[in-house]
């Protein structure tokens, strides 16, 4: 994975395994993902994988495996050169034309010998100012078997923006996350659609943990500390598809057993009988040593610790890090996320890109006009802005030209987009190499990549593309 590793590489490279997975279709932006990966997605001037990076290169990581399509491999490691970054990273490709899930991708790396130690892992679509320390010291101190890492809603209200394309009421998809206030153990971890009006919890659940505050609006940021045993478990059990929906909610509830007669097993090959399901806690056995040393610590001297490190046979643990202080924080896996995310990125660059320097205008870009809002609009190189036209708020992706006496407002211009003479373009997303002829008026549109409107074209709250692209709201 790039250069060998160094004397001044801090502990968390050699404790734990970076992972983000970046190998999602987008299908909830499905036209803006048409011909370009859901990663490569533009955030102002940088490809969206860019900011989970930023954010490992922050919590002291210098190495990561980035998981993507084998088809995308070539253009995400060219579009990630161009960043910057000191982390090092080595791409990892799956294939295209199978419906792998985040715990298919974890298993590959099991399986093909990548993973050694525990593993961190990040979404591409993650854009934060935090850092992971405290979740790494949550995951230290608890010997966690999985720690998940949630932000209290933010002060951005995404909603605050209208969202181009089609009116419509945007599902909310909420989880009921259950967490003991006083140890942080993370006790439930579901869907609230999978409930009706009702949330009724069983009764060795309250017994156990007493208090249980439950939340049904923390951002699930998808950021996980996993022990390498779940890796093993998911290479010997091959029903488990995803992460989130599947694995993490499985072995929340397992917590609750206790295995009582632990019987260690030399050969995990040889684990038969039954569904492998029922055989996690041969998996999540503890080494001997560490256990007898939690035993006579003061960690069994009380209530409370007691139940964190008990020493009855319940290895398995997880926990939850609420944070509550982040001026950002989204994930822009809808398309009213990446909207907003975009619309917020100059006001929180700095920490977001590790005061990274902003260039709203690239020495590469042919700027002739004089009403570019350089404060809120950024151009990519090789774009063309012509005389005559005005221009805030607005990204203007590589490659992309705009002609004169055209106004553009609000709006994101991506690769090659062409924009004709006369236009009004107010809130809008242009995809790729799409085309807008002369006269056209569009106001909260998408279009969509290759796509050509018609001169003087009026159209509102409308996706424009093949019909086969249109997109699912």
């Amino acid at each position: 994975m790039g250069a060998p590793t160094t004397n001044r590489q801090t502990d968390v490279d050699s404790e734990l395994t970076a992972v983000i997975m970046a190998a999602g279709k987008g299908s909830r932006m499905t036209e803006l993902t048409a011909r370009r990966p859901k990663c490569l997605l533009p955030i102002g001037n940088l490809p969206m994988i860019y900011f989970p990076l930023a954010l490992l290169e922050r919590s002291g990581f210098h190495e990561t495996f980035v998981i993507v399509q084998e088809s995308h491999k070539i253009d995400v490691t060219n579009s990630l050169e161009k960043c910057g970054l000191k982390i090092r990273f080595e791409i990892v490709g799956i294939p295209g034309d199978e419906d792998w899930g985040t715990a298919d991708s974890l298993r590959f790396l099991q399986e093909s010998g990548k993973i050694k130690t525990d593993v961190l892992i990040i979404s591409s679509d993650l854009i934060t100012d935090l850092k992971l320390d405290q979740l790494i010291d949550l995951y230290r101190k608890r010997e966690a078997s999985i720690c998940a890492l949630f932000v209290s809603p933010s002060s951005t209200n995404s909603a605050a923006f209208n969202t181009p394309g089609p009116k419509s009421k945007n599902k909310i998809e909420r989880d009921l996350v259950g967490i003991e206030p006083e140890t942080s153990r993370l006790v439930l971890l579901a869907s609230a659609s999978d409930f009706e009006e009702t949330l009724t919890l069983k009764g060795n659940l309250m017994k156990k943990h007493g208090k249980i505050s439950i939340h049904s609006k923390l951002l699930d940021t998808h950021v996980y500390i996993v022990r390498r045993w779940l890796l093993q478990y998911l290479a010997y059990n091959k029903d488990l598809s995803t992460l989130k929906g599947e694995l993490l909610p499985y072995v929340v509830k397992k917590q609750l057993k206790i295995n009582k007669t632990p019987k260690k097993v030399e050969d995990k090959a040889s684990v038969v009988g039954g569904s492998i399901k029922t055989e996690l806690f041969q998996f999540a056995q503890e080494d001997e040593l560490a256990v007898k040393i939690r035993q006579i610590s003061s960690h069994s001297s009380g209530k409370f610790d007691s139940q964190l490190f008990p020493g009855d046979g319940q290895s398995i643990r997880c926990f939850a890090e609420v944070v509550r202080d982040s001026e950002f924080t989204a994930r822009a896996n809808t398309l009213q996320q990446y909207w907003a995310a975009n619309r917020m990125v100059l006001k929180y660059w700095p920490p977001l890109t590790n005061n990274r320097e902003m260039l709203n205008v690239s020495p590469l870009a042919n700027v002739s006009s004089t009403q570019l809002d350089n404060e809120s609009c950024v151009v990519a190189e090789n774009a063309t802005i012509s005389e005559k036209t005005s221009l805030k708020g607005s990204f203007i992706g590589a490659g992309a030209s705009v002609s004169p006496k055209t106004l553009v407002v609000d709006s994101i211009l991506m690769g090659a987009v062409r924009i004709g003479s006369g236009c009004k373009i107010n809130n809008c997303i242009v995809c790729d190499e799409a085309v807008i002829e002369d006269g056209t008026e569009l106001k909260d549109c998408i279009v969509g990549s290759q796509h050509v409107v018609p001169s003087k074209s009026i159209h509102n709250n409308e996706v424009l593309t093949v019909i086969d692209r249109l997109m699912e709201f």
